[in-house]
């Protein structure tokens, strides 16, 4: 298990930040709401005049007024004799799908997930589980919809950056590409970009979420990339794989259980085969500790994990040559060969 010291040397200097952290919780607090209020929809198609925006959001005009002008400062508003419009930053982080700036589906979850934190936590870190609801009984289709959007808005620098190290890592045994198995893959950010570097993609992920993506993400007839679904804590769909990729996977699961799928995984592989796994690392990433507290609030096992745990892991599940490089600040992607 962690705890063995990975942020040690670091508590100092994250202590002194908690006023800036605090300050931009509120800015980003603030940014979400103009989403949650409708804003920013209500502005895509020109400007509109206070009173009118207000009445369009039913909203007390005061009210607006005040997260208006917080909205200006941040930058995604501006007021102009004509009233209030969005700017192009504003449109393209909230509105606009096609850009790469778009974040309005994380920003979404990101204030849901905030709102836990604060109602949730005391009684998690108590209980050791999550705060069962009504709600929590099931995801339904929103909830689908909801976090699936979040997980299509990646930066694109790093879907290339993993697609492109784990096509550097299968280069010597499958130089023309091969087929790639991506867990729990999910809209197919990853997939489509291993696609385009020549793998045969099998995008595996539960029923309720291949249903949706299949229409939602244009992924029912993509190219190079098949549909499967299940559950990865049962099955993996017939190999043999050259690559397989486990983003955002092992976080969810315990130990016991991540050595369980890892070996399942090798299971699934040729001598040489590539395993990719891109999560959140204790001692590598200063905010994997923070992120264990999302997976307390979100599920009955989950952690974050230490480099050691993964090296162990990976070796009794039958990989060897394990190696770990950062994906962007605070992800990294381990890489591993089936031995």
């Amino acid at each position: 298990m962690t705890g063995r010291g990975s942020s040690r040397g670091r508590s100092g200097p994250e202590l002194a930040r908690l006023p800036t952290y605090r300050r931009h919780a509120d800015w980003a607090v603030v940014a979400a709401l103009g989403l949650e209020v409708g804003v920013y929809d209500a502005l895509d198609d020109g400007p509109l005049p206070p009173d009118e925006l207000a009445r369009r959001l039913s909203a007390d005009e005061r009210g607006l007024g005040i997260l208006l002008a917080a909205l200006e400062e941040l930058g995604a508003v501006r007021r102009d004799p004509e009233g209030w419009r969005l700017t192009g930053p504003g449109r393209a982080r909230f509105v606009d799908e096609d850009t790469p700036d778009h974040q309005a589906g994380a920003a979404e979850l990101w204030l849901s997930n905030t709102r836990r934190l604060l109602e949730e936590l005391p009684e998690a870190v108590r209980t050791g589980e999550p705060v069962r609801t009504d709600q929590a009984e099931g995801a339904d289709e929103g909830d689908v919809a909801r976090f699936q959007a979040a997980m299509a808005d990646k930066d694109p620098e790093l879907v290339e950056r993993v697609a492109g190290r784990c096509a550097e890592a299968c280069l010597e045994r499958a130089p023309d590409g091969g087929r790639a198995l991506d867990v729990g893959g999910g809209p197919g950010v990853f997939a489509r970009a291993l696609r385009d570097r020549g793998f045969r993609v099998t995008l595996f992920d539960t029923p309720e979420v291949i249903d949706h993506v299949a229409d939602a993400y244009g992924l029912a007839d993509a190219d190079g990339i098949d549909l499967v679904s299940g559950d990865f804590g049962e099955r993996l769909p017939e190999g043999p794989f050259d690559l397989v990729l486990l983003a955002n996977i092992t976080h969810l699961l315990p130990p016991a259980k991540n050595v369980d799928l890892l070996t399942r995984v090798a299971d699934r592989m040729p001598e040489g085969g590539v395993l990719a796994v891109l999560d959140f690392v204790r001692g590598a990433s200063s905010f994997a500790p923070l992120f264990g507290i999302t997976m307390l609030l979100n599920t009955d096992e989950g952690n974050t994990y230490e480099r050691p745990d993964y090296e162990r892991w990976l070796e009794e599940a039958g990989f060897e040559g394990m190696r770990l490089r950062p994906a962007d600040g605070d992800r990294h992607l381990l890489t591993a060969r089936r031995s």
